[in-house]
């Protein structure tokens, strides 16, 4: 008796097919896998932009908060916050303003008026509004590259001199 098996065209492609659905499910899950990546990278970006806005412009007047020395100003129109500070016998204020899509900052001597695209490119930004809601309180609205809005409460911790 032969016991020698014989060959079927079926039995091979069998296992090609079986290859392929391997590969293509191998495929699949990569594919899936990027897409959920993608999505925490983009979710993790948005949450650094609205952190890293709101942060900075919080330890900016965090630093400059004496009496007097931080208030709402205007640039060509648009709404800025000054911060000044004495070194020496000068004084000096830094410009914190919205240019051409970037929140961008300005240093120089408070006699001297600011140009705005001399500024320090700080980060992208829409839109960015302030206004003083009391002599201790500054209200500013941003709104951030992806259209994100954050409205910040920033109170002025100094203390009024008294005369």
């Amino acid at each position: 008796m032969d016991f020698r098996r014989e060959r079927h065209v079926i039995d091979l492609l069998f296992v090609i097919a079986l290859l392929f659905l391997f590969a293509f499910s191998a495929i699949m899950l990569i594919a899936l896998g990027a897409g959920v990546y993608q999505k925490n990278v983009d979710t993790m970006q948005a949450n650094y932009d609205r952190r890293t806005a709101g942060a900075y412009l919080v330890q900016k007047v965090r630093q400059a908060d004496e009496t007097g020395c931080v208030r709402k100003g205007s640039l060509k129109g648009n709404d800025a916050i000054l911060l000044s500070d004495h070194v020496g016998d000068r004084e000096y204020t830094t410009w914190l303003y919205l240019y051409d899509g970037m929140l961008c900052e300005q240093l120089l001597r408070a006699d001297m008026e600011p140009t705005p695209s001399a500024g320090q490119e700080i980060l992208p930004l829409r839109e960015l509004s302030v206004e003083s809601v009391s002599p201790k309180l500054l209200s500013v609205h941003l709104t951030l590259e992806n259209g994100e809005t954050e409205e910040l409460y920033l109170g002025l911790r100094a203390e009024e001199e008294t005369p």
